[in-house]
């Protein structure tokens, strides 16, 4: 079963068992790990032993094998229904889909929409699932993964989602639809100034302590299509108006020749892996930097699949600061040097704090695959269809190399803007369109569209030439 469906079923079942046993509701914030983060609005305190009280409700609603039934109503009723049910946010993302019907799911009397036309034919197939309590009346509710539960707290995502959502508040956007509004009163353009501001700043406020700390590397970690590039860049120039002299290096220079990446388990090259990277050579022009030698730092040629070497030597002082990004930034094994004190880690992740209503979520993992799709077609003319079939790699080298090591980090800085989606639609919505239905990727390509109906578009003329988002869409300031 798509583990979509099967942690929409997941969701309703969590619901109902919190109506039941406290007359409550859930407000599902957003992914974390292999779950989904949630908080329980209730008269009472839900503690431990409370959040066992709902398991076990749980695990009796699975034996009773109770059917998840579909109902098709039409657009006027689904608005209707919610807001009378005073869901003001669903109605309105009712309002801002083109269907004529709205296909909405009954579970034990109750009726609700997960944005999936599909869902479970019974609570009896979702019998793998746990509630893991982060706090009074929060949790995580757990879903498996190819068969089995792996869930690890990351307890600094967790705090760097907690940052962006008290500062959403302040702002009054809790929705997409108040983003919508905005957009359409015509003052994006405000909204898009405070949340770069925001953003900037937690990479100025780290640049700083890097200073004050006396450290010499900066490494930036962070899955694909985090913003890894444009955030190096950024930090060499907040390092610079401190007085220090930054250099900024990519890991994808340092790529082994294509013809001798490593091969997966298929037979594939695994351009995810560690040893992707020619960390011979890295090593070497590292130290050789540390050392105050000249180094010619090679470029790496995607269309030719080998280094290159055209860049002018590089040679640093003493107080000059590296700033070193890549996807295996912060993997221990990365460097040989063993003055560990000069450095500083720091992952970056568009983690999305926005929710389209109080039971579904803007999912980070889509957020930065259509970042990759609009990139991946400007840059390097690949079709939107070649992206999503190479998504699952990247996804696997990711829970391989990267999350594991997120725990590490000195600091966090969340890449995603609230607004980001609206202004990556107008690039995406074509690239998917033109996947066909014969392609094994069509109905993913339709789920994501979907998913896009409910926002509005914003156009990137206001987009600053140093904004994270033309790392994607072009025009950034900072590329070469």
């Amino acid at each position: 079963m798509n583990i979509k469906i099967y942690g929409a079923g997941l969701k309703f079942m969590l619901c109902n068992a919190v109506k039941r046993l406290y007359n409550g509701e859930v407000i599902f914030h957003h992914s974390l790990d292999h779950g989904i983060y949630a908080t329980i609005i209730s008269d009472k305190i839900i503690d431990e032993t409370e959040i066992k009280r709902l398991k076990s409700l749980m695990d009796t609603m699975v034996s009773q094998d109770i059917p998840f039934n579909k109902k098709v109503v039409s657009k006027q009723e689904a608005y209707d229904f919610f807001l009378k049910k005073g869901n003001v946010e669903k109605a309105l993302n009712v309002l801002n889909i083109n269907n004529v019907t709205i296909s909405l799911f009954e579970f034990e009397g109750q009726y609700n929409y997960f944005y999936s036309h599909d869902m479970p034919k019974s609570s009896s197939v979702l019998p793998l699932f746990d509630l893991y309590y982060v706090g009074p009346n929060e949790l995580v509710l757990l879903y498996p993964i190819d068969g089995k539960l792996d869930f690890a707290f990351r307890k600094n995502i967790y705090n760097s989602f907690r940052f962006y959502d008290e500062w959403l508040n302040k702002q009054g956007l809790n929705y997409v639809s108040d983003v919508n509004k905005i957009v359409a009163e015509a003052s994006i353009r405000d909204l898009i100034k405070r949340n770069d501001i925001m953003v900037d700043n937690e990479v100025y406020e780290i640049a700083k302590k890097v200073v004050e700390t006396g450290k010499r590397i900066v490494l930036i970690a962070g899955p694909s299509s985090s913003g890894k590039t444009t955030t190096s860049k950024k930090m060499s120039l907040y390092l610079a108006s401190l007085g220090c002299k930054a250099h900024a290096i990519s890991l994808d220079d340092f790529f082994v020749n294509r013809d001798e990446t490593p091969l997966d388990k298929d037979g594939k090259r695994d351009y995810e892996c560690l040893e992707s990277i020619d960390l011979k050579l890295f090593n070497k022009d590292l130290t050789e930097l540390l050392e105050g030698k000249e180094v010619v730092i090679p470029t790496f040629n995607f269309l030719l699949g080998e280094k290159e070497y055209k860049r002018e030597p590089l040679k640093i002082d003493n107080e000059d600061i590296l700033v070193i990004e890549g996807l295996h930034a912060l993997n221990p094994n990365l460097m040989t040097i063993d003055d560990t004190s000069i450095i500083y880690k720091v992952y970056i992740s568009p983690l999305t704090p926005l929710n389209v209503d109080r039971h579904n979520y803007v999912s980070t993992t889509d957020n930065r695959l259509i970042r990759r799709i609009v990139r991946d077609y400007r840059t390097r003319g690949r079709s939107a269809e070649a992206s999503l079939a190479t998504w699952a790699s990247v996804r696997n080298g990711e829970e391989k190399y990267i999350f594991p090591y997120t725990d590490t980090a000195d600091s966090i800085v969340n890449t995603a803007y609230v607004y980001e989606l609206g202004v990556l639609k107008v690039y995406v919505e074509p690239l998917l369109y033109n996947i066909s239905m014969d392609s094994e990727f069509y109905y993913e390509a339709r789920r994501i569209l979907d998913n896009l109906k409910s926002i509005y578009a914003i156009p990137s003329e206001f987009v600053d030439e140093d904004n994270l988002l033309r790392e994607f869409i072009g025009g950034s300031c900072f590329e070469e």
